[in-house]
């Protein structure tokens, strides 16, 4: 299954070329999703991942983005469904 979600992220100072950080993103398993930059300093990934549950999804975009952007903050998700 196909599962929708928005992630956000507060950005470290140092960590804010959004260039390379799209290159990171990509590299890092992210492909599956739009970047976004709205706000100097945050970042918003729109993923559409195939995964077995929601949770999978979810936890796995996470853990990419962490590998990729390991000094970013998670400060919100957004979804249509409900992790258990």
């Amino acid at each position: 299954m196909e599962f929708a979600f928005t992630l956000r992220y507060r950005l470290a100072q140092h960590d804010c070329d959004y260039d390379a950080l799209a290159g990171r993103l990509a590299a890092s398993d992210c492909a599956d999703a739009v970047v976004g930059v709205g706000r100097n300093g945050y970042l918003a990934l729109s993923f559409l991942r195939e995964a077995g549950s929601a949770e999978a999804a979810l936890s796995g975009a996470i853990a990419d983005v962490e590998r990729a952007v390991p000094t970013a903050e998670l400060i919100d998700i957004r979804s249509d469904f409900m992790p258990n």
